[in-house]
């Protein structure tokens, strides 16, 4: 008997993306039961977006934006089965990336597969023709296949979970908005809760964005976030970003005494001067 499992993404504006992610899952050797898709902005007309192989079912709220977390959360309690794969909407997968991770998905366990980026946005999903565009990212360590790793390597960019374990966790928090840390923060309760987190060989590419080192464009999250998840855990997150704001005079330098606080708001200039030159 076929397992059968539910797709998550989230989507602000990324249309062509999502037609790709789409089409890769189409794609796929295992078909899911549906795709939830959670629309971040009010609806469109490709908020009615449908397939062939699988249903689609669109999710937003039209008068309001939704926060990441919230936008998340809103996906994972519309699942209608057991085993849900949250796919990042930047992703295309491989044909055999959901029977690599519906094998190893058990209770109590959170199973990820490697990435690789591509350095533009595809006009087609063709898995096979894109694989060989793709790049590993050379500053990220090597890590065991088939194997458990530790949390600190967790990402949201495609990650499989039991419900029941997601629902324990308690979801992604909706006190986090806005960049980066409320998926450390995930990670944190799900170590916390007894989790483990497992990588697998199956793999995704990656559809290029542009992204700033460090993200100042993402300066009031970053600050907000951070010390929300410092009262929460007790240290901050995201150092090596805080101690560049720091040097940049962004921030306070003795946040670690005073707490955080935004001294100035970056220019367009500035932001733009640290447009980073890396492909992914």
């Amino acid at each position: 008997m076929r397992t059968e499992f539910s797709i998550v993404t989230i989507v602000k504006g990324r249309l062509r993306q999502l037609s790709n992610l789409i089409g890769s899952i189409e794609n796929a050797n295992l078909c899911p039961k549906e795709l939830i898709v959670v629309w971040m902005a009010p609806p469109c007309s490709e908020s009615l977006m449908t397939s062939q192989h699988f249903a689609i079912h669109h999710k937003f709220v039209a008068n309001e934006p939704l926060p990441i977390a919230k936008a998340r959360n809103k996906g994972f309690q519309a699942c209608i089965t057991d085993k849900i794969i949250y796919m990042d909407v930047d992703c295309i997968c491989s044909p055999e990336l959901f029977d690599g991770l519906l094998k190893s998905l058990e209770k109590k366990r959170v199973v990820m597969p490697q990435v690789r980026y591509l350095n533009s946005i595809p006009e087609h999903c063709d898995y096979h023709a894109l694989t060989t565009q793709a790049a590993e990212d050379p500053a990220k360590p090597w890590l065991p296949l088939n194997h458990d790793i530790g949390f600190e390597n967790f990402s949201t960019l495609t990650f499989a979970i039991n419900q029941a374990d997601f629902d324990d966790v308690g979801g992604f928090d909706e006190a986090f908005h806005g960049y980066g840390v409320g998926d450390m923060d995930f990670a944190s309760r799900c170590e916390a809760e007894g989790l483990s987190l497992y990588l697998i060989p199956e793999e995704v590419l990656h559809q290029y964005h542009p992204t700033f080192d460090p993200p100042i464009n993402h300066l009031f999250d970053i600050v907000n976030n951070a010390s929300v998840f410092k009262r929460k855990w007790g240290r901050y997150p995201l150092e090596q970003y805080l101690k560049q704001f720091a040097e940049e005079g962004l921030i306070n330098a003795d946040y670690h005494e005073a707490g955080l606080r935004v001294k100035r708001m970056p220019s367009q200039d500035e932001i733009y001067a640290h447009l980073s030159s890396k492909r992914f």
